[in-house]
């Protein structure tokens, strides 16, 4: 069995943040088109139900932009353990540097499309409901950078720590 690297988590944590990040506002925009049309034939009948659908839609609202952000910090978490357990060698160095700047020159192409999703005028209504997603839509290279020096200042830090040569 080969042993993976972190290479491949890195660029396969972009992959899944830009998939959860995408999956947001369409996902949302289902909710909310079901729930309103639902809620609005409800209330001929009965306010009351009305009210506890309505009460269930917002409440699903809020759950769905933090379950976004803790799919996030849980793959930032995974990234973290795979960096402390990642077995360093010197060549493997100039692997990660050259893979992370293939991530920082690609992501911007790769959130490409969640972007253009949030633009439409379709999704106006579901930005304004998930607040903490759509900054770290807006951060995402930031964030990106800063996990990429974190994660390597880590490995960096394991190879340091074994006397090496380099």
């Amino acid at each position: 069995m080969k042993t993976k690297k972190s290479q491949t988590d890195l660029s396969t944590f972009v992959i899944i943040a830009i998939a959860l990040l995408f999956l947001a506002p369409v996902a949302l925009k289902i909710v909310n088109e079901t729930l309103d049309g639902f809620s609005t034939a409800l209330n001929e009948t009965d306010p009351t139900a009305s009210e506890n659908v309505d009460y269930i839609h917002s409440t699903f609202v809020n759950f769905w932009d933090y379950l976004i952000i803790l799919g996030f910090f849980s793959l930032v978490v995974l990234l973290f353990i795979s960096s402390f357990l990642a077995d360093t060698h010197p060549l493997f160095l100039i692997v990660y540097i050259f893979s992370a700047m293939l991530l920082i020159m690609f992501s911007p192409y790769m959130l490409e499309p969640v972007k253009e999703i949030l633009g439409m005028t379709e999704f106006s209504d579901e930005l304004g409901q998930i607040p903490l997603t759509s900054f770290m839509i807006q951060k995402f290279n930031l964030i990106l950078l800063g996990l990429i020096v974190v994660t390597g200042i880590i490995m960096y830090a394991k190879f340091r720590g074994r006397n090496s040569d380099l």
